[in-house]
């Protein structure tokens, strides 16, 4: 069964890759250290000890919050700023890694090389980058027209002729698991488009897109069945991590630090793998890429 000959792939080029997996671990380490310096020099300023403070991470304190928030509101609106600045740093980091990611899977079977992975990162950095924002349109399409969907056949015209929230919750049931289907759909295509790209190396995208879609489709069930296996890996990943956050709640701080760098670092593995599975069905089982396509890195200018 090529999807699991393909799951199988991505867990050895990721284990074979361990240098890109701990410098993209390192990189993740290194912005959620300087998000949390200003955070952390605002709480010793505001809160510092306080046993309310304490008090309110054992659970949801709304006395605690509503005094924070008039006393201190104005320094936290300007933290928030700051993790806006973050957010959007952290993602054009991803950006700009994910092109010398699939750069790398793109030589399979090659050592990693830190040229090769940084040549990727800045060849690809625009594509991947104009890419995100193409299908991030589409994923905003796709919450727009099952949101229409869910108002017209959950509320109707007005909340206020709702005699009960039956409707909504009824709706809410059919609806919601469609849209999550749906999106899934879009991130998948989306990871394929990203491996198109990065094999056909072509400066305009739009054709790579529809060529990777029609590739993608033809293989449906290949690419379908490849996607859950890595879904599944995930949702297992996080179960364990939040079965086992339980058993060391309450206990020392080091152990909770420890399990979720550990989390941090399983999530990156699995991005590995999904991305390294993809790349290997890509190039195997769906009749290898495009015409003109040849192995070995790129050697026309971006």
């Amino acid at each position: 069964m090529k999807p699991l000959t393909a799951y199988i792939m991505g867990w050895k080029a990721s284990l074979q890759h361990k240098g890109m997996w701990l410098a993209l671990y390192g990189f993740n380490l290194l912005l959620a250290f300087l998000a949390a310096i200003p955070l952390s020099g605002f709480l010793s300023k505001t809160v510092g000890q306080s046993l309310a403070f304490a008090r309110s991470l054992e659970g949801f304190d709304y006395t605690f919050l509503r005094d924070f928030m008039r006393e201190y509101g104005q320094g936290f609106g300007q933290i928030v700023n700051h993790a806006i600045g973050y957010v959007a740093l952290y993602l054009l980091l991803s950006i700009l890694l994910m092109g010398g990611i699939l750069h790398v899977f793109r030589q399979w079977g090659e050592p990693f090389r830190r040229a090769g992975f940084w040549q990727g990162c800045t060849r690809y950095f625009w594509r991947m980058l104009r890419l995100a924002v193409y299908f991030l349109l589409l994923q905003g399409l796709v919450l727009a027209l099952f949101g229409f969907i869910f108002y017209k056949a959950g509320i109707g015209s007005s909340l206020s002729e709702l005699e009960t929230e039956v409707p909504v919750i009824q709706a809410a049931n059919f609806i919601l698991p469609l849209y999550l289907l749906a999106a899934i759909l879009v991130f998948m295509l989306h990871d394929y488009a990203k491996i198109h790209v990065v094999h056909a190396d072509q400066r305009w995208l739009f054709r790579p897109i529809w060529q990777a879609v029609k590739l993608v489709f033809r293989n449906f069930g290949k690419a379908a069945l490849l996607y859950l296996l890595n879904v599944a890996s995930f949702l297992l990943l996080t179960a364990l991590y939040w079965w086992l956050s339980g058993l060391l709640k309450g206990g020392p701080f080091t152990g909770s630090f420890l399990l979720g760098q550990a989390f941090v670092a399983g999530r990156i593995g699995l991005k590995l793998v999904n991305l390294g599975s993809a790349t290997w069905l890509y190039q195997q089982a769906f009749g290898g890429v495009v015409k003109g396509y040849k192995k070995g890195p790129p050697n026309s200018p971006s």
